[in-house]
Formats: C-alpha cells, sequence, structure tokens
C-alpha cells in the first residue's frame, strides 16, 4: 500500500532529496555506518507494527526485517521518488510507504511498538514537534532509536569556508544540549543519549563534495551567496580544505553524531 499526503510545496528537503533518489545508496556509505550502528542498539524483541521514519532508500527497514519478520514495517519519507526506489528495492510482506513529514505525522495515537529514525531529526525545522510526534504514535511501553547530527559535524569544511568569505555554505546543526531538551519536550518514561566523533577521511574536497551532493545533503540555510562560486574562491576553499591532509589516511572529516533512545509509558 502506498499513501501520498501533501507536502509544503516549499519544501526543498523533499526536492534536494528526491533528485538524489535513484543515486543516493552508491554514496551512502556514511548513512548506511550510522544505521547499522543505530540498529546494533536497538534492544526491542518483539515487534507487531514498526515505523522507519525518514526511511530514504529503505536501508533501515531491511537491516531490521530479519530481525523482526513477522512486523508490519511502515516507511515514512518526505520524499516520494526516495519512497518510489525504496518500493523498488523492498522484498517481503507486510510493507507499507507513506509520504508524510516527521513534524506532523499521519497516524493514529499509539499505533507502533517500535519507531527506527537514522539521520532524519536534523533536517526537521522543529525537533520538539518531531520528539512529539513520536511519543504520540507510540503504543505503551513502545520504543523509538533515533540517530541525528549535532553542531561539530563537517566542522573542517566549515572552518576552511569561513577563510574564504563570510557567507553560509555548510548545514548547521543543533548543539547537544538543544537535542536534549527537543527530547524532554515530550514526557518519555526514559531518554538515552550518546554522543560521539566519528571522523571520515577523504582523498580531496572533491570527493566530499561529490559525496554530499550524491546523497542530496546540500546547503538548504539561509544567508546563501547568491550566484554561483567564482574558480578564485573555489581554489582557495580547495587549498585551506587539503592542508588537513594526514599522511597515509587523507583528509579527516568529523561527524558529530547523537544516538537516542526513548521509551513511552
Amino acid at each position: 500500500m502506498t499513501v501520498f499526503n501533501p507536502l509544503p510545496v516549499s519544501s526543498r528537503v523533499a526536492r534536494s532529496f528526491g533528485r538524489a533518489a535513484q543515486h543516493y545508496d552508491r554514496h551512502a556509505r556514511f548513512q548506511r555506518d550510522v544505521a547499522d550502528q543505530l540498529a546494533a542498539r536497538i534492544s526491542v524483541t518483539e515487534v507487531e507494527d514498526m515505523l522507519d521514519l525518514g526511511s530514504g532508500t529503505g536501508y533501515c527497514a531491511q537491516r531490521l526485517q530479519p530481525r523482526y519478520p513477522d512486523a508490519n514495517v511502515t516507511s515514512l519519507d518526505i520524499s516520494t521518488a526516495m519512497l518510489a526506489h525504496a518500493r523498488q528495492q523492498a522484498t517481503g510482506a507486510g510493507q507499507h510507504w507513506v509520504c508524510g513529514d516527521a513534524q506532523t505525522l499521519p497516524f493514529r495515537d499509539s499505533s507502533f511498538d517500535l519507531v527506527v529514525s537514522s539521520l532524519t531529526l536534523q533536517w526537521c525545522a522543529s525537533p520538539e514537534r518531531c520528539f512529539t510526534e513520536l511519543h504520540r504514535i507510540l503504543k505503551p511501553g513502545g520504543q523509538a532509536w533515533v540517530s541525528t547530527l549535532a553542531e561539530h559535524t563537517l566542522e573542517e569544511l566549515r572552518a576552511s569556508w569561513a577563510a574564504v568569505d563570510d557567507y553560509v555554505h555548510v548545514n548547521s546543526f543543533l548543539t547537544l544540549p538543544a537535542i536534549e531538551a527537543a527530547a524532554q519536550c515530550a514526557p518519555f518514561a526514559t531518554i538515552t543519549v550518546e554522543n560521539r566523533r566519528d571522523r571520515y577521511f577523504y582523498e580531496s574536497l572533491s570527493a566530499l563534495a561529490k559525496e554530499l551532493k550524491g546523497i542530496g545533503a546540500n546547503n538548504l540555510n539561509d544567508g546563501q551567496a547568491s550566484g554561483l562560486t567564482g574558480k578564485r574562491k573555489l581554489q582557495q576553499l580547495k587549498s585551506a580544505f587539503e592542508m588537513n591532509h594526514i599522511a597515509g589516511k587523507g583528509i579527516p572529516v568529523t561527524y558529530d553524531l547523537v544516538f537516542i533512545a526513548l521509551e513511552k509509558p
């Protein structure tokens, strides 16, 4: 079953990720690593109804399907193109695809035993609404397991751009205290937060840019420069970024990871 709910016409997030749907998986090594880490943390043993929130191409649902083979699995994403791609790749019965916004979920109260959401929260304008909605749709005793990104993510790229000009070129991320405060807006019985910084290495600036563009993670913040960036600025950026090269490894890029486990009373 596929249900399409109307989304805001101005949703830049939906358009950006929709354009990346067909080639997302080729560039999503970090996203898959995080999904694997999140799945390894989930301690729920029995699941009747599961929601993959911000499902993208469906990796999380596929990853967890062997563990919960009898569960009804609903995949929700803001991009219809992502959902269409996920549906093409899906195997097994009991799967549903819904287009919707994580901040206004189109589900009844107490619908799911388990909600898993990997690297979606950082794209939401109101994380408080997301956590409130998670609490609403969970069954009593249900759990939500969430991964997101905090403020130090891509700090090397941000610092390199700062050496070039004062415009906003890199997406901003919430601080860890702000993420924790957002989670506390809903009356969960327990909230567990884990924060860690992982470093990935890239052979060049173009390799990082290709990966970010390939998954649709474009700069969606206000404060961007208008028009194209000139060759001189791009060369300055390249020099600033690649001066951090570590022999035998490459150029380090930080991902400030946050894993959150929530349980409804």
